[in-house]
């Protein structure tokens, strides 16, 4: 995240707002304590922790512990807000209870900020306590008439998370999961569905039969449009991958209804910067339309014994019944900063719908 700068930042705000419902304490050496704190050369989230530690121990013993929250709270400016959340565990430290109703509070205000931030906060408490800890505390939430009271729970339980430690138990076993996920399946609102959809495809990553399962049984002849929505989110990283039972479920056509022909574009020999050409001619035969994803996997050298996997999308679209489409695209060929090419054997494959359709080689050299 980018920093705030001297020229540009909040510090006005915080000691406005601070000012304001603490008179008693002098806030003219808030900016000179941030500064040797060394506020500047922090990344942003640190700055912001180091606003709210700040704050705190300036506002000291002499206020009810909850002043120092809604006093955040209740400021104009939106990173002030996210200042309440990070000030949650300050305030209350050792006191669940506690940092749970103020989260309540933090994370219902306005702006991505104080919802963000209350959702790493509580995120981190799931780690810290345990997912099974926290889960029974915050169960009803999901029923808030607040969409983002309800999204706050979708969010901070994911088991990977944003720039966030992982919830280890949750990756190795995701089935509780299930009973704060499934009430929001139809949920009215867009933000909470997002919420949702990223927390499945989180859980795919380590456990996509679960998912697989869980989608299946979801995923009802009458399901609403807001379902398949976040079915079809959900399953992107296992859609990706061209795994041939997400496809189905989301309703790609059979691999053998189609006929596709891989053209001998593909160079025998590659180059650093070469726009690699690969060509396509794709033909439904069905009476209906289909729905098709092409993907390129390419199997490289690494270091040692040891190789990569690269993934392209091709083409994702519909052809007509007894339609056909064209389809072209070139793969920039490019060493990666942190990871450049080695020389060798490039195996190429092709896959329709998680089918394979043709598997080629290619190679490089320096």
């Amino acid at each position: 995240m980018p920093k705030e700068t001297p020229s540009q930042n909040s510090i006005a705000a915080l000691e406005s707002v601070l000012a304001e419902h603490f008179s008693g304490v002098s806030w003219d050496s808030l900016g000179a304590v941030l500064e040797e704190k060394k506020f500047f050369q922090a990344g942003m989230q640190r700055q912001v922790r180091m606003m709210a530690e700040t704050a705190a121990g300036m506002v000291g013993e002499r206020y009810e512990k909850s002043t120092l929250i809604q006093a955040l709270s209740s400021s104009p400016v939106e990173k002030i807000r996210g200042v309440a959340a990070f000030s949650v565990p300050i305030v209350y430290p050792g006191d669940l209870q506690a940092q749970l109703q103020a989260l309540y509070l933090t994370g219902g205000l306005e702006g991505a900020w104080p919802r963000e931030l209350s959702a790493t906060v509580l995120h981190g408490l799931i780690i810290q306590h345990g997912a099974a800890s926290i889960l029974p505390l915050v169960r009803d939430w999901i029923h808030d008439p607040a969409p983002a009271i309800r999204r706050l729970v979708a969010e901070s339980f994911r088991p990977r998370g944003v720039m966030l430690a992982h919830i280890t138990a949750l990756k190795q076993d995701p089935a509780p999961l299930k009973a704060i996920l499934e009430p929001l399946l139809d949920d009215e609102a867009d933000y909470v569905r997002k919420a949702v959809a990223n927390n499945i495809n989180d859980v795919s990553r380590e456990n996509p039969e679960v998912v697989l399962n869980w989608v299946a049984e979801w995923m009802t002849p009458d399901a609403s449009k807001e379902r398949r929505w976040i079915m079809s989110r959900a399953l992107r990283t296992l859609v990706n991958k061209g795994h041939p039972t997400a496809l189905q479920i989301l309703g790609y056509t059979p691999a053998s209804t189609l006929k596709v022909t891989w053209k001998a574009t593909t160079p025998a020999r590659v180059a650093i910067n070469q726009l690699v050409p690969f060509e396509f001619e794709l033909v439904n035969h069905l009476e209906s339309e289909a729905y098709v994803l092409l993907m390129l996997f390419m199997d490289e050298p690494g270091k040692g014994q040891a190789r990569r996997k690269s993934r392209y999308q091709i083409w994702k679209g519909k052809i007509k019944a007894h339609g056909s489409k064209s389809v072209s695209k070139r793969i920039h060929f490019v060493d990666k900063s942190s990871r450049p090419k080695e020389p060798g054997v490039y195996r190429l494959s092709v896959t329709v719908n998680g089918e394979t359709l043709e598997e080629r080689e290619t190679v490089f050299s320096r």
